[in-house]
């Protein structure tokens, strides 16, 4: 259990030298230690936009004087990070108090008793109820319907464009499909139109792109009909649909249409190099991506758009919501990071109290500037260093009505199993048939037969 600490501690401890760098800002004697734990991926140390975030926010709490901060700073790839950040939590001696949780990863950490429910702390959060966007909420809830963590920040999907490549495709530069159908027409539209090297559509699609196969791609088309993955009241896999079998369909259209790039580069595993080459090239149509896309194509950036400056991106680069299957709406799904309490913490009061000096709007900006992420608080517009950023009015649009991957805690190992199946139809031409029974035999030995249908 941690104590009360009577000095400050110099260096770093045995359990942060598995993990990077301990950082520990000092207060006086007798204060109460508060350890935080987060990723930098980059290993930046102190330029990290994550540190700089927790200190000034830190330096300026009317605490500091009471309370000694722990950073236990995580160099490591996501899926390293998950994996250390899961090996602290278990031990009431190495677990942080705060720590910054992917909420892709959320419902297996609380299936696996590591995250405190904080349902009756955001209750009482006046700015919970008020800035906090209603929709990115979902995100943050366990399968219970309880809150486990404060979202920090969201994307939306949606299809980015080539404004020229669709001019000459007779398409128009302000282009937004309607339904499906509506953009496979414009993938014929490019064939017949534009110069042989230009790729109609570019999308997720093999087990290299893993989750960004299941999400970004076969998700945002299952929602798009009148299908759900699974029923989270019963906890039924839907593995047989017309949903799945239509979704698949479309994934299997674009390939056999040679709508997609070339097999060698679409099963690269950097093919979103040869995306955003392509579409900074004029050489792309459609991208079905997130909405941090752009700032790929920034001057600054490895691919910035050919001909435009930043301040005219917006002249050669469209983002189009993703309609529904038949028309009539659209649909968008959102991810993101939050911050959550560790069920081993002794310090959740203090925890989450420091959770809410983070999210303060003149605190909460430096990591929305730092991290190029979109708020999930709706009063950040006033910010002008946020608010100037392009794309962020259509993203946030977007983003009212974004659903969320399942809460269920099998959610990470089905999703493994989804993008295999997109992953065959399109190397192998696997029948859609043939690759959704594969799928349901997957599916059925992780959580058993009668919980697909």
């Amino acid at each position: 259990m941690k104590k009360k600490v009577l000095s400050v501690v110099l260096g770093t401890t045995m359990a942060l030298s598995l993990l990077g760098t301990g950082t520990v800002a000092s207060a006086d004697e007798g204060t109460t230690k508060l350890v935080i734990a987060y990723r930098d991926g980059d290993d930046t140390g102190e330029e990290n936009y994550m540190y700089q975030w927790i200190m000034n926010t830190y330096e300026n709490w009317e605490k500091k004087d009471e309370v000694e901060l722990e950073l236990q700073t995580i160099v490591a790839s996501d899926s390293d990070y998950f994996t250390k950040i899961q090996v602290e939590m278990q031990d009431e001696s190495t677990s942080p108090d705060v720590f910054f949780e992917d909420t892709f990863q959320l419902n297996t950490d609380v299936a696996a008793g590591y995250v405190a429910d904080i349902s009756s702390y955001v209750e009482s959060w006046d700015e919970w109820s008020t800035t906090f966007i209603e929709s990115l909420k979902e995100g943050t809830r366990g399968s219970d319907g309880n809150t486990y963590a404060v979202p920090v920040s969201t994307d939306v999907r949606g299809l980015w464009y080539n404004k020229d490549v669709m001019e000459a495709a007779g398409l128009g530069r302000d282009w937004q499909p309607e339904s499906w159908q509506d953009i496979l027409d414009a993938c014929a539209a490019i064939v017949e139109n534009c110069d042989d090297d230009v790729v109609p559509i570019w999308m997720a699609v093999s087990n290299t792109e893993a989750e960004a196969t299941s999400m970004n791609t076969f998700q945002m088309l299952l929602n798009g009909t009148n299908d759900v993955l699974v029923d989270e009241e019963t906890g039924i896999w839907n593995v047989t649909s017309q949903g799945i079998t239509d979704s698949l369909n479309f994934i299997a259209t674009c390939k056999q249409e040679g709508y997609l790039g070339t097999l060698s580069e679409v099963f690269d595993a950097s093919d979103w190099e040869y995306a955003n080459q392509y579409m900074s090239t004029g050489k792309l149509g459609m991208y079905l991506n997130g909405s941090w896309g752009y700032a790929d194509y920034l001057e600054s950036a490895s691919y910035p758009m050919e001909g435009y400056s930043d301040d005219t991106l917006s002249d050669a680069l469209g983002f189009a919501q993703m309609p529904t299957q038949e028309g009539g709406d659209y649909v968008t799904m959102s991810g993101g990071w939050s911050w959550a309490i560790a069920e081993n913490s002794d310090e959740k009061d203090l925890g989450f109290e420091f959770i809410t000096e983070l999210m303060k709007s003149d605190n909460y900006i430096t990591y929305l500037t730092g991290s190029g992420n979109l708020s999930t608080k709706n009063d950040m517009s006033e910010y002008e260093e946020y608010n100037s950023k392009l794309y962020v009015e259509e993203a946030t649009a977007m983003s009212e009505t974004a659903v969320f991957r399942p809460h269920n805690e099998n959610y990470s190992k089905v999703s493994s199993y989804i993008y295999e199946m997109v992953d065959t139809i399109v190397r192998n031409d696997t029948s859609v048939e043939t690759a959704m029974a594969d799928f349901k035999t997957s599916v059925e030995s992780v959580v058993g037969a009668d919980y697909v249908q």
